[in-house]
């Protein structure tokens, strides 16, 4: 499989820092592929690889009822020739809400499972599943894995590479998370060359310790600058929140630009947040990262109305 071409790096002309300085950049990965789009595909890419060379029958993953990741899953193993597996949290889901339906219709297996066994024991469902399909790739919820947060390292040298020589000198990086894999990643990848700061999409499930350890290479006295910023959650994942919508709105009307319902734009509230209240340093460069799913909208869409 040949490498795909760095993803765009598109700079904003109209922010709440523009006074100071600050030069203000979307790192499209949300363009990153054709059909896996933004941090699914960094994710994936090592592990289609792998599939490609023989060494797996296909690939099992686990995900909820509206999962970027199974989406992301079945698309790849569609694109790729491999069979795909999903086990899917809640024996009662609908199967047929969209995302569950792109992803039978791309050739996905779907496995419901209760709650209970999702959650309770996470652990022994996995061995079960390693005894039913002992051939198939085994990827965590997320795909979040070492292998994932090194090949997202090439974000960080894409934007180092993109960059203007004159615009890396005070350079700040911000991305979306919810496991913190690929957060881990463009840390990794950044080194001394600039700062992270990581916008959690809930306040729960990653912390610094969660983040440090997809960062082996990095012992804590020398790791690089990242901060969580958690004041952005807006109470969940999928929450509707009238302030939300109405930056996404106005940034696609403004940027044209299309942020997802749940991970990049609590980050872009966030930012442009602390850029009116002089959080950021004068003439900094900030890049964020647009970690694409945008799939999310049709099930969003389908439990609040039209939005977009």
């Amino acid at each position: 499989m040949s490498a795909t071409p760095p993803s765009p790096l598109h700079r904003l002309t109209d922010h709440p820092g523009i006074g100071l300085g600050i030069q203000l950049y979307i790192k499209r990965d949300d363009q990153v592929h054709p059909t896996i789009a933004g941090n699914k595909w960094r994710k994936l890419e090592p592990v289609i690889n792998l599939i490609q060379d023989g060494g797996f029958a296909g690939l099992l993953s686990y995900g909820g009822p509206f999962s970027n990741h199974l989406q992301a899953v079945a698309a790849a193993g569609k694109t790729y020739g491999f069979p795909t597996i999903g086990i899917v949290r809640g024996s009662s889901v609908d199967v047929n809400n969209p995302t569950l339906a792109d992803a039978q219709a791309n050739g996905m297996q779907l496995i419901p499972v209760t709650k209970q066994a999702y959650d309770g024991r996470i652990g022994d469902l996995q061995v079960e599943m390693r005894v039913r399909f002992p051939n198939y790739y085994h990827l965590p919820e997320g795909g979040a894995t070492h292998l994932a947060a090194e090949n997202c390292r090439r974000i960080s040298t894409e934007i180092l590479t993109q960059l203007p020589d004159a615009e890396k000198q005070n350079l700040l990086v911000c991305v979306p998370a919810g496991t913190g894999c690929t957060a881990a990643g463009v840390i990794a990848g950044l080194g001394s060359a600039g700062s992270t700061w990581i916008f959690p999409a809930v306040n729960y499930g990653m912390d610094e310790a969660s983040v440090g350890d997809y960062l082996p290479d990095f012992p804590l006295a020398s790791r690089p600058v990242f901060r969580l910023v958690r004041d952005y959650t807006f109470g969940g994942f999928a929450v509707h929140d009238p302030a939300l919508i109405s930056l996404v709105q106005d940034f696609q009307h403004r940027h044209g630009i299309l942020l997802d319902p749940i991970y990049t734009a609590k980050m872009m509230f966030g930012l442009f947040d602390l850029l009116t209240k002089n959080e950021v340093a004068a003439n900094t460069t900030i890049v964020a990262l647009h970690t694409g799913g945008l799939q999310g909208w049709a099930g969003f869409q389908q439990r609040f109305g039209p939005l977009l």
